[in-house]
């Protein structure tokens, strides 16, 4: 080695010892949390009310964060039994007190809880855990009726949207909790598609090409700036003769079929015309969109297809909301994502339109998933958030008046702390305001977190391939794990609920005999009683 190269060679070596010894003394004053995200938080989609509500942040105050929440509302201090009570043929439900100081506090966690590992020292996937804090199953009574009688008659349908963000992607978790439900229920198709989404071709549970020139708004962005957005927060426009979609069914149970297709649109302009193409056919049918009223449908088939292509010509300012694919009976499930979505932006669906839809679909069950986006943005509260998000469920409320609400509290998300990943420190906070404005809105609620298994299962779930290196999103192996957790827990408390009926119906049954044996009873006895003068 020349005298040149070894000078060079012991500076480098010299720079990068004193640099070691640098950080070693310097260590105990750098903090613990080092690189927070495995991606740049300011890159990532959020819907613009989100970001509006983020300058207000600090200005509110952090009572979420407090050991007890004071509510003294008479509507909000009381809430609804499970089990319900039959009065002249309809169900009414007792009131109970709920406990508000006893909802999910981030002190109830050891965040260093280390979980069992294998005899190869691979951890193992935790089991679920439970929580005796705010569930609000008894809100969900008139959607468990609605599964009662569908379960006893064969007859009858029910329907439920499914709201979420990135983490329901493509139907990820959908796909499955829907399939589950279909197999003990009854029922086919993938519900309401979309003309268009940001997942349509990663999809599996049903393919869908949009081609041509369309013109797409969606809330997303803001308000709609005259027509009204769809259930699914989008609205589509031909922008012209080139404009066509084509769906094609998917191996997913349950949904092997494009099942009894029917478009939904708005007011159509004058020679709006539709070709409808089905299967390999090299002809087509052509059906001209008359429809005037806020919202309008039409049947494109009356078979259940694999493959259906629609080509819109002369509609450029006719407003396309997308295809309902499902049965006359059974349980739908319509699943509608946004990436970026943070539940917000459902305020600004139109009441009179939702209504509209309404009477069309018939909505039992409004699902609402969506947390992951909200952790993006560190907060040392989210009371901003659980006070708009109830503003959001008493808007739904006004808009599906019949129709429960389930919310989801988050999944677990893990954060780089030194050399290890662990719950973010901001997860149970989250989880605490959802809990609060599902408790207030008299909604139902499940923890996401708990049916993981609680504190650090992330990374687990990560090391299992159950989810993606992001440390929140689940894989699709994860996400159908995590769909059938879902059902399964509900189909705990409807199990619950339906056992509560079948007895009281067989209590009605017997008093119903019992009053008729006691009405002929006395009627013989009138009979045989002689008559005086």
């Amino acid at each position: 080695m020349l005298f040149k190269d070894q000078k060079q060679f012991f500076y480098a070596f010299f720079i990068i010892a004193i640099g070691a010894l640098l950080f070693y003394f310097t260590k105990p004053f750098l903090p613990s949390k080092i690189f927070t995200e495995n991606s740049n938080s300011t890159n990532i989609v959020v819907d613009s009310l989100m970001l509006k509500a983020m300058e207000d942040v600090e200005q509110e105050p952090l009572t979420l964060d407090q050991d007890s929440i004071n509510l003294t509302s008479p509507k909000i201090a009381t809430d609804t039994v499970s089990i319900p009570v039959i009065v002249k043929d309809s169900i009414i439900t007792p009131k109970k007190k709920i406990s508000y100081a006893s909802l999910i506090r981030t002190t109830d966690f050891n965040y260093n809880l280390e979980h069992p590992v294998d005899s190869a020292g691979i951890a193992l996937i935790p089991g679920s855990i439970s929580y005796t804090s705010y569930k609000g199953s008894e809100n969900l009574a008139r959607f468990f009726e609605k599964l009662y009688q569908l379960e006893q008659s064969k007859k009858g349908k029910v329907r439920i949207a499914y709201y979420g963000d990135s983490m329901i992607d493509g139907d990820l978790i959908v796909q499955d909790f829907r399939s589950a439900l279909q197999t003990r229920f009854g029922g086919r198709g993938v519900g309401f598609v979309s003309i268009k989404s940001e997942s349509a071709r990663s999809r599996y549970s049903v393919k869908h090409y949009a081609s041509g020139n369309w013109t797409q708004r969606n809330y997303m962005k803001g308000r709609a700036d005259s027509l009204p957005y769809g259930v699914n927060g989008a609205i589509f426009f031909p922008a012209d003769s080139t404009a066509s979609v084509k769906y094609l069914a998917s191996g997913i149970k349950n949904s092997y079929r494009l099942n009894s297709p029917r478009l939904f649109y708005g007011p159509a302009t004058d020679n709006a015309l539709l070709k409808v193409t089905e299967e390999k056919d090299t002809t087509f049918n052509s059906i001209a969109l008359k429809g005037k009223n806020g919202l309008n449908t039409v049947n494109l088939s009356s078979k259940n297809l694999k493959k259906i292509e629609l080509d819109f010509s002369g509609a450029q300012n006719t407003p396309i909301y997308g295809i309902d694919f499902s049965d006359a009976t059974g349980v739908a499930v319509d699943g509608f994502s946004n990436r970026g979505n943070s539940g917000l932006p459902l305020s600004i669906l139109n009441i009179g339109q939702m209504k509209k839809f309404d009477q069309e679909l018939g909505y039992d069950l409004i699902i609402l998933q969506f947390g992951a986006n909200v952790l993006t943005r560190e907060s040392k509260s989210y009371n901003w958030y659980s006070s708009r998000m109830t503003k959001v469920i008493n808007h739904l409320k006004q808009a599906f008046p019949n129709t429960d609400i389930l919310i989801l509290g988050t999944a677990d998300k893990g954060t780089k702390f030194e050399n290890l990943v662990k719950t973010d420190t901001s997860v149970v906070k989250l989880l605490r305001a959802q809990q609060h404005y599902a408790a207030k809105t008299e909604s139902g609620f499940m923890s996401l977190f708990h049916l993981m298994g609680g504190v650090n299962t992330m990374p687990i779930w990560t090391d299992q391939k159950l989810a993606n290196n992001d440390f929140t999103h689940f894989s699709p192996k994860g996400s159908r794990k995590i769909g059938r957790m879902i059902y399964g827990t509900l189909m705990e408390d409807y199990s619950a609920f339906a056992k509560a009926r079948s007895k009281q119906l067989q209590l009605q049954i017997e008093q119903h005999k019992a009053d008729s044996l006691a009405t002929s009873t006395l009627n013989d006895s009138l009979q045989n009683t002689p008559l005086h003068d």
